[in-house]
């Protein structure tokens, strides 16, 4: 075929603004995609172009947030047999495939591990330990959150104490020490993926001189959801040619608790004067009715490129509303529709999605669908990698590929258990320290650490184990994970647990990914394996044409849709979770709702609950305030669960008097929630306030920011002067009001 009709090809059934922006090549282009409006279609078709006009695929490169979307697009740009060797992926994935190029460049070694969560806290509870901060006091994953923080805004540990935060010098003494483990070890966490590459590029140098001329067109998906660091990435690499497409849109930024900084789009026509905006305003996915609703509701956020969203669709049927006595009867009577839908209106389980705020929402509407009968899949794929039995076989494959990696050979030094403690395992642990070497060398000299007998075979036999998967390690992953599972005989180790069939049947299904991975990528080997897994998310194990329904949160739910959505939750303190703390983050709030309306194709309900369950407390809800925001006529309460009233009177009508409520409302803490007092509950139940004055033994005299829980556990968050914020439970701290 001629390029001629190839391009013909590629343009053929597109839109106006859909053809504008594929052939709008050269130089900076902002596309503001509005939900379901061929945003995919429009990326994968550009790289096409580019390709069909004559640009080398491996000068490409494609950005985007999930491995799902990633590997999505590669699916259709090799169904139009184009661009085969372009790069498309996730900015992490991006970022370590870059960083194995350039370790040295970094003071890394190609192996290097790439840390998870829980990794990085283990060693973040080591450096506190280290410098003698207990941990009870100041919380290792809080801690890591600050560090986290800082790195998203390519902060070092030396401008972190000058920033004069809440425990700055403390938090920065941490990330200091943190750093230095995670540099013995050889390995990086997740913000590292991105400061590290960003940091390369800000350098210039040859590495950045490669870079910029390997790649002479990037796009970047979902660009208001980039971060500092991301966005210095992308910046740098198009220094010259400028040929950046960032398409996003504003009103489906929902990352700013990780560092997303929404100012990123708002602002590229100030970042690039000379660039084209082309808006795609036509939804092609959800019926007016929802488009109306979801219009509405997001009309009321400031920060945002105004567009008009429309549609060809049907009228459809109203966003509809459920009301419910409790948490409970919300789940019973969402379940008791979905159970409508499939008998009466024979829907498939797989076209049928329940969002939710947080993770804690889900126990309920999982019992009302086992009850009902119906099957059901939460969606949460990291959960998978982090149970013991997953991570146990993980530790050891990325031992085999790097030794220096620490916190791995301390999680299976005993596992299966060898006869090798935690009296030795400390003991082992400071000889390490003191010689400056990692625990697995520290292992390989045990006899020179002084042990002896059932501990040095332990050692011994642990250390011939890692090194016989070391030279399996550039073969296929499944292969190296069937021999250490023999060599281990972890299957016999795991019958004598409880649950042992379920863990059997979790290292099967590591084996099974393996697998997968091996036919995909038949050169990635141990490491590359390790490294899909380390980068995985929510949705990447997750399988759509499964027949089940689809639990997941608001924030999983991005980028994907159904024929019918649930929404459950809308309540103040829920959803939104922090619209007391301050305008920017109810936008954002507000913004997750929109993501989860426009998830919809045919049929949207919203629910909430009169009472809720805190803490064993009954609290009284009061409505959301984004149900005022629906428009009428778009939204309507569900026939004999609730009066016939128009939004603005529902919300009126169902909004209880907050003086009769306990005065708590839920805020979040980086990736946790709680209950916070918010002053409206009676003095005799919390002797302090927030904006007391109070005095404690040994912080001397501080104020009261808030105070949180009730009875034994009620506690308080105060900022002491010249020490800083501190957390106390009120039933031991001796505090006085002055």
């Amino acid at each position: 075929m001629s390029s001629g009709n190839i391009i013909r090809t590629i343009l053929a059934d597109c839109t106006e603004p859909q053809r504008e922006a594929i052939t709008a090549t050269e130089g900076p282009l902002l596309v503001l995609a509005g939900p379901g409006s061929g945003k995919t279609r429009v990326i994968t078709r550009r790289v096409a172009y580019l390709a069909a006009t004559g640009v080398p695929a491996e000068k490409i490169l494609a950005i985007t947030f999930t491995n799902k979307a990633a590997g999505e697009m590669r699916d259709r740009i090799r169904a139009l047999g184009l661009a085969h060797g372009a790069w498309i992926s996730t900015f992490h994935s991006f970022c370590a495939r870059v960083l194995r190029r350039y370790a040295a460049d970094v003071g890394l070694s190609p192996q290097f591990t790439i840390y998870d969560a829980a990794d990085s806290v283990a060693t973040v509870r080591h450096a506190m330990s280290s410098l003698g901060v207990d941990p009870s006091v100041h919380r290792p994953g809080q801690v890591l959150r600050a560090i986290s923080t800082a790195k998203n805004s390519l902060e070092g540990p030396d401008r972190l104490v000058r920033s004069g935060c809440p425990d700055a010098e403390l938090v920065a003494a941490v990330y200091e020490r943190y750093q230095a483990a995670l540099a013995q070890s050889n390995a990086v966490d997740f913000d590292d993926l991105l400061l590290l590459v960003a940091r390369l590029l800000e350098q210039g140098g040859r590495p950045a001189d490669e870079l910029r001329e390997r790649f002479h067109y990037v796009l970047i998906d979902e660009y208001q959801d980039t971060n500092r660091a991301q966005y210095l990435i992308a910046r740098r690499l198009v220094e010259g040619r400028r040929n950046i497409c960032a398409t996003g849109d504003p009103d489906q930024a929902i990352y700013g608790w990780r560092g997303a900084d929404l100012r990123n789009i708002l602002d590229f026509e100030r970042d690039y004067p000379d660039a084209r905006v082309v808006r795609l305003e036509q939804n092609y996915r959800s019926t007016r009715h929802i488009l109306a609703a979801a219009d509405a509701l997001i009309s009321n956020n400031r920060a945002r490129k105004p567009k008009s969203l429309w549609t060809q669709n049907p009228q459809g049927q109203p966003v509809e509303i459920i009301r419910a006595e409790d948490e409970s009867a919300e789940a019973r009577l969402v379940a008791a529709d979905i159970a409508r839908l499939i008998r009466r209106e024979r829907r498939s389980p797989r076209d049928i999605a329940v969002f939710y705020r947080i993770n804690a929402q889900s126990r309920q509407i999982e019992a009302a669908l086992r009850s009902e009968g119906i099957p059901y899949t939460v969606v949460a794929g990291t959960e998978f990698y982090e149970r013991a039995e997953v991570k146990h076989l993980l530790a050891y494959l990325r031992l085999a590929v790097n030794p220096d990696d620490s916190v791995s050979a301390e999680r299976v030094v005993n596992v299966p258990p060898r006869k090798f403690g935690a009296t030795s395992l400390k003991r082992l642990r400071q000889w390490a320290q003191q010689k400056g070497i990692s625990l697995f060398a520290a292992l390989r000299r045990a006899g020179e650490a002084g042990f002896s007998g059932q501990a040095l075979a332990a050692a011994t036999s642990f250390c011939e184990v890692v090194t016989a998967l070391s030279s399996l390690r550039d073969g296929p992953a499944a292969v190296a994970l069937e021999n250490l599972i023999r060599l281990t005989a972890f299957e016999d180790f795991l019958r004598g647990l409880d649950n042992a069939d379920e863990r059997l049947a979790n290292v099967r299904e590591l084996v099974n990914a393996a697998s997968d991975y091996d036919r995909e990528e038949p050169e990635g080997g141990v490491a590359g394996f390790l490294e899909r897994v380390a980068l995985v998310s929510d949705v990447d194990r997750w399988d759509p044409a499964a027949g089940a329904v689809a639990l997941m949160t608001l924030h999983a739910a991005k980028g994907l849709e159904f024929p019918v959505a649930y929404i459950m939750g809308l309540e103040e303190g829920l959803l939104p979770l922090r619209g007391d703390e301050a305008p920017h983050e109810l936008e954002e709030e507000r913004r997750l709702l929109f993501v989860g309306i426009t998830r919809a194709k045919e049929r949207v309900t919203l629910s909430f609950a009169e009472t809720r369950l805190w803490y064993g407390r009954t609290v009284h809800t009061q409505p959301s305030r984004f149900l005022e925001e629906l428009p009428p006529g778009a939204a309507t309460p569900v026939p004999g669960r609730a009066a016939r009233l128009r939004p603005r009177a529902i919300f009126n009508a169902w909004r209880p008097n907050a003086r009769h409520g306990p005065g708590l409302r839920r805020v979040r803490r980086g990736e946790s929630e709680e209950i916070v007092y918010d002053g409206d509950r009676p003095a005799e139940e919390c002797p302090f306030r927030p904006g007391d004055t109070v005095r404690h033994e040994t912080y001397g005299r501080g104020t009261v920011l808030e105070v949180a829980g009730y009875g034994e556990q009620m506690r308080a968050v105060v900022r002491f002067d010249g020490v800083g914020v501190k957390r106390l439970m009120l039933a031991y701290a001796r505090l006085r009001k002055l």
